[in-house]
């Protein structure tokens, strides 16, 4: 009989411990196979107020926790995962840990007083000095008839006048109070160290972390350049004191620190947004700015007749003798583009892969505006799609 007993309560153990932790499949999840299932749990966790705790994919969340409060359950947590099945179990509360009992505060020690020094000792008065006795006066002879002679009595003899009493000593002197001991003063706090200065933080390298990770997928910036280091098509970043250029090569992009000064204003930086910028073409010498306010040169292309001196010319110069058919109009000139001007024409020159497209510029233009920049006597590089 006892092992029967023995047995059930085991079989019944393995049965409430099977229902602590549901694994179901995520075809269950979306058919709806899983739902008596998730509601006995639920029912299980109301009865027993034990947290559910979800490990699945988010997309099933929501499915799954009305599923949960429609059993019963309160309090669920929900846990993401990348595996394709769901976890569902029911969470142990943590036994609450007994606060210790406070220790009792020390009672402060109270200095004891000095002892008062003893009182001197009051002086003893001077006794009083006796009086003398009067001395009596002799008394005078009387004169008697002598009858016959006879022999005078002898005179008698003086009152023999008392030593004077001797004069007592002084009393001793009372002895000096013996001097108070010195009362010890209480002990002076020992000063309490000033706070070590914070160091400075290093914002630069928050900075440059933020970057490598938004930039660069974490990983480590490959250097340095210094500005005329740039190339065409580099974006620069600008966040702080911090600026990063990120160059795409074939297969991926390399992240760069920029060193040195670098003008934001310049014609060869187009903005793609707030602090960012995207490289036209090579940094010049002489630093053009979109800001620059030189007076309008207007000029007007044609586009030259077969035959005409100056055509030929630049077909010999900038074609190597080949005839040159296209033309462009000012609104399809594009940043990047050359443009050679004449007396009386301008060429315009883009780069088509491994060769050039060659076209008369057909309208007029001014010289001086800031999407144009100087690079020799009669040649200008175009940094703007926006030319007029």
């Amino acid at each position: 009989m006892l092992k029967r007993a023995l047995f059930v309560g085991l079989l019944f153990a393995g049965s409430a411990f099977a229902q602590q932790e549901l694994a179901i499949s995520g075809k269950d999840i979306e058919s709806g196979a899983a739902d008596a299932k998730l509601a006995a749990l639920a029912k299980q966790a109301a009865d027993t107020g034990k947290p559910v705790v979800v490990n699945a994919p988010a997309i099933w969340h929501a499915k799954i926790a009305a599923k949960l409060r429609a059993g019963g359950a309160s309090n669920i947590k929900l846990n993401d995962s990348f595996v394709e099945s769901v976890v569902v179990r029911l969470e142990d509360k943590p036994a609450p840990k007994a606060e210790p009992a406070p220790k009792p505060e020390p009672k402060p020690e109270v200095a004891k007083p000095a002892a008062a020094p003893a009182p001197a000792p009051a002086p003893k008065p001077a006794a009083p000095k006796p009086e003398p006795k009067p001395v009596p006066a002799p008394q005078p002879k009387v004169e008697v008839p002598k009858p016959a002679p006879v022999e005078p009595a002898p005179a008698p003899a003086p009152a023999p006048t008392p030593a004077p009493e001797p004069t007592p000593a002084p009393p001793p002197e009372p002895a000096p109070a013996p001097a108070p001991a010195p009362v010890m003063a209480a002990p002076k706090p020992a000063p309490t160290p000033a706070p070590a200065a914070a160091k400075p933080v290093d914002a630069s390298a928050a900075i440059r972390q933020r970057l490598e990770k938004s930039l660069n997928e974490g990983r480590t910036a490959d250097g340095e350049l210094e500005p005329e280091q740039l190339e065409k098509g580099d974006i620069v970043y600008v966040d702080g004191g911090v600026r990063a250029v990120v160059r795409r090569e074939r297969l991926h992009s390399r992240l760069f620190w920029l060193n040195g000064e670098l003008e934001l204003k310049r014609v060869e930086l187009k903005s793609l947004g707030e602090n960012r910028y995207e490289l036209q073409d090579k940094l010049a010498t002489n630093a053009v700015l979109h800001t620059s306010t030189a007076a309008p040169q207007q000029f007007t292309s044609a586009v030259p007749a077969d035959g005409d001196a100056e055509r030929a010319q630049f077909q010999k110069q900038y074609a190597e003798g080949r005839p040159i058919t296209r033309t462009f109009k000012l609104e399809q000139v594009r940043s990047g583009d050359v443009m050679y001007v004449g007396k009386d024409v301008a060429l315009v020159m883009r780069r088509d892969g491994t060769d050039y497209l060659r076209g008369w510029l057909d309208g007029s233009i001014d010289l001086n505006q800031k999407g144009l920049q100087k690079d020799g006597s009669n040649k200008y590089k175009v940094n703007s799609d926006n030319l007029h």
